[in-house]
């Protein structure tokens, strides 16, 4: 059964990412909260996303559907989710910045479940984790990049195209701008790329401990940012997004790039009348790529208005990030012959 949303799209989950084990000392609604804890700590589950309703959750998951009603009340007390009557319980907005026990407990009961199901045991997952964390804090055969970016989306989608473009050279991983300093302290990370707009916060982040490479944009973006930019005075510019932290960085690169006269109004799934406000009075209305994957242009009219909020690498940033790739390959071959 999947985790989705009505009217979103299915998210691409089914009951085989949940499940429980019944002779296990650790009670049911724990395995399914900490799994669902896990899901949205990880982004697997987006903000927005609607969870399945009680009943048809307990059915595939087979356990009392009053369970599943106190594990979605546990996660809304910890800020997880949201419930309003008719509308079921979605992932919130601003999901909490999990670093306890608690975040951690879940990470390890999924961590140990999928070993089990391939077949290995505790020990040797606690074996592969301490050797895989000891070589995460020193250089290893791959150029470690980190992108960061405002979203988690974003930022993983970004890593991935990067290590499409360098298969053979880098690991790269997607991180939220402010999360920077905290994977720094754990992890060794040899470049942080990030776009060009959110460069010197990056910076900031990073304190000097590893380059930042600001990668240019391609040209659909630039126009579409001028496309807004040379809108009449009084046009109004709907930004639909799927957290608060990206509708701010939106409309942020918007004031920068100049845009004047123009009012901005911006909405989040979940919160009442904000999609509908938009619907009946932006003369164009920009989607965030976590935006679209939710189908949140199914609830807006006119779609002639709509533009996606997405960006491919200019050609000059991929090269102004193989350079630097080089440069680190070639330190290190220095640093071997010495």
């Amino acid at each position: 059964m999947a985790l989705d949303s009505d009217p979103q799209p299915p998210a691409e989950r089914t009951s085989s990412d949940l499940d429980v084990e019944r002779d296990s000392d650790v009670p049911i609604s724990t395995q399914i909260y900490w799994q669902l804890a896990y899901q949205i700590d990880s982004g697997r589950l987006l903000p927005g996303v609607r969870l399945p309703p009680v009943r048809e959750l307990g059915a595939a998951l087979r356990v009392n559907p009053n369970t599943i009603r106190a594990v979605y009340r546990r996660l809304a007390d910890a800020g997880y989710v949201t419930s309003r009557h008719g509308a079921g319980t979605h992932v919130a907005d601003r999901p909490p910045q999990r670093r306890g026990a608690e975040a951690l407990a879940g990470i390890v009961a999924e961590m140990l479940r999928r070993a089990a199901s391939a077949g290995f045991t505790a020990d040797e997952v606690a074996a592969a984790t301490f050797a895989a964390a000891t070589e995460r804090r020193r250089p290893g055969p791959l150029v470690r990049v980190l992108f960061a970016e405002c979203t988690k989306a974003d930022a993983a989608y970004d890593a991935e195209r990067i290590a499409e473009a360098f298969p053979a050279d880098v690991e790269a991983e997607g991180s939220l701008l402010e999360e920077l300093p905290e994977r720094f302290e754990r992890f060794h990370y040899d470049l942080v790329a990030t776009t060009t707009f959110h460069a010197d916060e990056a910076q900031a982040y990073v304190g000097g401990r590893a380059p930042v490479i600001a990668m240019l944009v391609g040209p659909g973006y630039v126009d579409l940012v001028q496309e807004i930019a040379s809108l009449p005075p009084g046009a109004r510019v709907g930004i639909v997004c799927a957290s608060a932290r990206g509708t701010d960085s939106i409309g942020e690169t918007l004031r920068i790039a100049g845009t004047s006269g123009v009012e901005i109004v911006s909405a989040t799934p979940g919160a009442p009348g904000e999609i509908e406000r938009i619907d009946a009075t932006a003369n164009l209305i920009l989607m965030s790529r976590e935006a679209l994957a939710q189908g949140l242009d199914a609830q807006l009219s006119g779609h002639e208005r709509i533009r996606e909020w997405t960006y491919e690498f200019d050609p000059s940033g991929l090269e102004l990030l193989r350079r630097a790739i080089e440069h680190v390959r070639a330190n290190r071959a220095r640093e071997a012959a010495s």
